[in-house]
């Protein structure tokens, strides 16, 4: 057994001092060290600074920094796909949109903890707010009638002051006896989950299993027997839209896909250095 690539992505999201707050994304890796900054506005999700850096790449390609002018004023969530493509779509290979995108997303997912800014009076408000505008986007919002308990009430005990929202993820590829295994980490506030699979050498997944250590209901630790459904399919071929039609969906999890589609990268660069 020999490792032979490794990826990890770091997010948080945390208040400054003067109030706005700081998303960043630290990505290391086998190939890669670089890093997304965004400031936005507390109330509004408006950008105010879209950073970043790449420290190391291959023969230091893509190495380099700056600031995205076109960034400021975007409002940092869900329809801010189209601007971040537009704006830094090309810098660095992609890789500033990707660790931008993951900016994003911390961002959205810290906004449970303020509801006040953003117009609900009560965490339940807020609540209520997510299972209609996203009833039917994954698993837990597909099935509302079954959870056991609401995520007002999953989040009610957590504590915070600087730190808002952190998310780690870790994909590692190794070479074993007739082919590969690929094992991936996701682990963030509210989540934790992890998966294993084995391939040959052709990327074809022999076997694939992993489980969920948190998340807010019961019904979503059922996503893990989706990833039966991966075996027999040449993993390293996959692109986003695959990984999403196997794993995601109103009855998959998009952190799942998420953390499949990163292992789906890793082992194309496993198999194609």
């Amino acid at each position: 057994m020999e490792h032979v690539f490794q990826k990890s992505w770091f997010c948080s999201v945390t208040t400054l001092d003067d109030g706005r707050l700081l998303a960043e994304t630290t990505l290391i890796g086998t190939d890669i060290e670089a890093l997304g900054r965004l400031v936005i506005e507390r109330d509004n999700f408006i950008i105010r600074e879209a950073a970043w850096e790449v420290n190391r790449s291959p023969e230091g390609a893509l190495n380099g920094g700056g600031t995205i002018q076109g960034l400021r004023g975007v409002t940092a969530y869900f329809n801010s796909g189209g601007d971040l493509r537009r704006e830094a779509g090309d810098i660095a290979g992609g890789l500033v949109r990707e660790m931008l995108a993951e900016c994003v997303r911390g961002i959205i997912q810290a906004e449970t903890f303020l509801y006040r800014e953003r117009g609900y009076p009560t965490p339940e408000s807020y609540g209520e707010y997510w299972e209609k505008a996203y009833l039917n986007s994954c698993r837990y919002y597909s099935h509302l009638h079954r959870i056991s308990r609401r995520w007002s009430e999953y989040v009610g005990g957590y504590y915070t002051a600087k730190k808002l929202y952190a998310r780690f993820k870790n994909c590692s590829i190794l070479r074993i006896s007739g082919g590969y295994a690929a094992s991936g980490i996701f682990n963030d506030s509210f989540h934790e989950m992890g998966i294993c699979v084995k391939l040959n050498d052709q990327g074809m997944v022999l076997d694939c299993q992993g489980n969920f250590l948190r998340a807010p209901d019961p019904v979503c630790f059922e996503n893990a027997a989706r990833l039966e459904s991966l075996k027999g399919a040449v993993l390293s071929g996959f692109d986003k839209k695959d990984v999403i039609k196997k794993i995601g969906g109103p009855c998959g999890c998009d952190h799942l896909a998420d953390l499949v589609y990163d292992m789906a990268k890793g082992l194309r660069k496993a198999l194609y250095p």
